[in-house]
């Protein structure tokens, strides 16, 4: 029967070698499901949230395994297809996102996580996924998923990193660029991979801003120039046509709630109308003064069901604001249950 120490040695063997194993009798071959699944049940119950966290010597071997990557082979028919490169690297550095509410979830993943009758469902159902679909192997990196799924809350995202290394060496220039909405990491690193020389940052959440400090501090061992400033995007505005490429994902409206900070654009700009005319539109044009002539405009946003008109939306204001819509092309995003893809638009812009 497995016992608290085996699955734990088990847990900590796949962290510290960031690779998920086919499960081996000696620790899930028994009879007692139920003793099976309380154990884990326990053992997460102590140990807490199983957090991305990438052991330091790791943490530039993942960096280095995007950096060889050859991100040209992921666009194909107007579509970014995505890979997991990086992806595990940044959330190491924002453990915080389990606090945040998002869409139509009236609680945070860790709420839903601290409540025992939904985790044992959650474990339970993770066992019987892995074991159809998993090669008989259980995981923290499933057992994530499934909270997203079965815990019946959203989640917040990251941009891959290898799609941002793609748009940057593209669209980039292998100059400036702006990320108007740092979040999560994965533009950094994209960008930190990328042949572009300098990134320029604004996010206002403290506990995000901190993390991205963190962050290139730790990953920037060839000294690119990275800058960043804890500001909403409406708030800093560039040097006059000193950019070459403004490219983010914005908040939708309030859809993601990173923070209880008033400097959040939710918070200052309370209703679709403010936020669109003061928020959204603020951040366009200080993109339009700080790029340079012919410089691109990229925005990943996409209607939602509170927000049903955004995209038309981000395209009028950026037209009232000097730019041009060039072209749309689209980000390929696998669902969380696992079933098939789902796209978003990314809108590029020119002055």
């Amino acid at each position: 029967m497995i016992n608290y120490e085996s699955y734990s040695k088990f847990i900590e063997h796949n962290e510290l070698d960031l690779e998920y194993h086919r499960v081996t009798q000696d620790v899930f071959g028994n009879q007692d499901l139920d003793s099976t699944l309380e154990t884990i049940f326990q053992y997460h119950r102590k140990k807490g949230f199983p957090h991305y966290d990438i052991p330091t010597h790791k943490r530039l071997q993942q960096f280095k395994s995007l950096q060889k990557f050859d991100e040209q082979t992921l666009f194909k028919d107007g579509k970014i297809d995505q890979t997991m490169h990086g992806l595990s690297l940044a959330w190491t550095y924002f453990p915080h996102w389990v606090d945040v509410i998002c869409g139509s979830s009236k609680l945070s993943p860790i709420e839903y996580w601290n409540n025992d009758d939904k985790l044992k469902e959650i474990i339970r159902k993770t066992w019987d996924w892995q074991l159809k679909h998993g090669n008989g192997s259980f995981t923290l990196n499933r057992l994530r998923q499934n909270l997203k799924i079965y815990g019946g809350n959203q989640s917040v995202s990251n941009f891959r990193p290898s799609a941002a290394k793609y748009i940057y060496n593209t669209y980039g220039n292998q100059g400036v660029v702006w990320d108007m909405s740092c979040g999560w990491g994965g533009r950094m690193i994209g960008f930190l991979s990328s042949e572009c020389k300098k990134y320029i940052g604004t996010e206002p959440s403290s506990k995000t801003f901190n993390g991205l400090e963190r962050l290139n501090n730790d990953i920037n061992t060839i000294g690119k120039e990275v800058e960043l400033h804890q500001l909403g995007s409406e708030v800093f505005r560039p040097e006059k046509e000193s950019v070459d490429l403004c490219f983010t994902s914005p908040p939708y409206f309030d859809t993601e709630k990173y923070s209880d900070e008033e400097t959040q654009s939710y918070k200052k700009y309370p209703t679709e109308d403010t936020w669109i005319n003061g928020f959204l539109k603020d951040t366009i044009s200080n993109c339009h003064y700080g790029l340079k002539n012919g410089g691109k405009m990229m925005l990943n946003i996409a209607n939602t069901t509170k927000y049903k008109t955004i995209e038309d939306d981000t395209i009028r204001l950026s037209n009232e604001c000097g730019f041009k819509h060039i072209d749309t092309i689209y980000l390929i995003l696998s669902s969380v249950s696992g079933k098939g893809e789902k796209l978003e638009p990314i809108f590029i812009f020119e002055k």
